[in-house]
């Protein structure tokens, strides 16, 4: 099983999020943002805007339900559902054994748009849904989100913003910080390129910042869990949506609702899948006309 590096774990642990550089390539990041320009009707209107320093002259905009876009639109945004880059994070984060937790969320936010206020759970109070702990040099947490960046964000964009180290916070953030209106050096703006991964707690505490770029903010979040836990509302309420079968086997894996005994597990490929106790499923590629870009 492949993990990240000692530097990036103390980083993680440090910090309660991580900024990694160059996850994406850059054809992977020409291809999603392709599908999403031939999709800006789907944009809605987010009316999560807060006060304080949040304020913006209009709401956030944001897509859903890009795995079910046709093809050849719907196919970068499912191969990285177990994309191999994200896998030494994920299982850094959550053993051997990790799901998605929903759909994935675009936020693609139009210079003006107001900020997504603080929020957080830290560390004084007991989460099963989005705790963290480090026992014994391992980490292991709750919800974590997997942002990755489809444009630029300059220090000056606004954007994700996290309190550093507030994931093992014991004490209540005033509310006057969680505005935005005080402390402000405490919060952090994170800067990054497209292709870009930040992936954060959901215990630390984080939002965004107004964005004041001439062009739209495009930050894709995918959310997971340990393989026992589900946060958010899944894919499916009583059983997988028909198109799941479309998916490889890693990908169907990762998105099967959450039980523990005899699950399949994902390699570190991100392909094959094992059964606990038995040899690897091999994968066989897709070439490239199949996988649509």
């Amino acid at each position: 099983m492949i993990e990240i590096s000692e530097r990036e774990k103390f980083l993680l642990d440090l910090q309660g999020f991580l900024h990694v550089e160059t996850v994406l390539t850059p054809g992977e990041v020409q291809a999603l943002n392709t599908a999403v320009d031939a999709h800006q009707d789907q944009y809605r209107e987010d009316s999560k805007m807060y006060g304080g320093g949040m304020l913006g002259t209009q709401d956030r905009r944001t897509i859903t339900g890009m795995l079910t876009w046709e093809q050849p639109h719907c196919q970068p945004f499912r191969d990285l559902i177990a994309h191999p880059k994200l896998i030494p994070y994920l299982n850094t984060v959550f053993g051997r054994g990790w799901r998605m937790d929903s759909e994935p969320l675009l936020i693609a936010s139009a210079k003006g748009a107001g900020g997504h206020g603080l929020h957080g759970f830290t560390n004084r109070h007991f989460n099963p849904s989005y705790y963290y702990t480090c026992i014994n040099g391992e980490i292991r947490a709750g919800q974590t989100v997997f942002q990755l960046q489809l444009r630029d964000i300059e220090p000056s964009h606004g954007g994700l913003a996290v309190i550093p180290g507030s994931h093992k916070a014991n004490f209540k953030c005033p509310e006057d910080i969680m505005l935005y209106e005080a402390d402000q050096q405490a919060v952090c703006q994170v800067a990054s390129r497209a292709g870009d991964l930040v992936l954060f707690f959901e215990a630390t505490i984080h939002g965004s910042l107004p964005w004041t770029a001439d062009y739209d903010r495009r930050s894709l979040l995918y959310r997971y869990n340990p393989n026992c836990l589900q946060s958010g509302g899944g894919l499916g309420e009583t059983r997988l949506p028909k198109w799941i079968e479309e998916l490889t086997a890693a990908q169907r894996a990762a998105v099967e609702p959450p039980y523990m005994g005899n699950r399949p597990l994902i390699e570190d490929d991100g392909f094959s899948v094992v059964q606990p106790g038995q040899e690897p499923v091999p994968h066989i590629p897709r070439s490239v006309a199949e996988r649509g870009y």
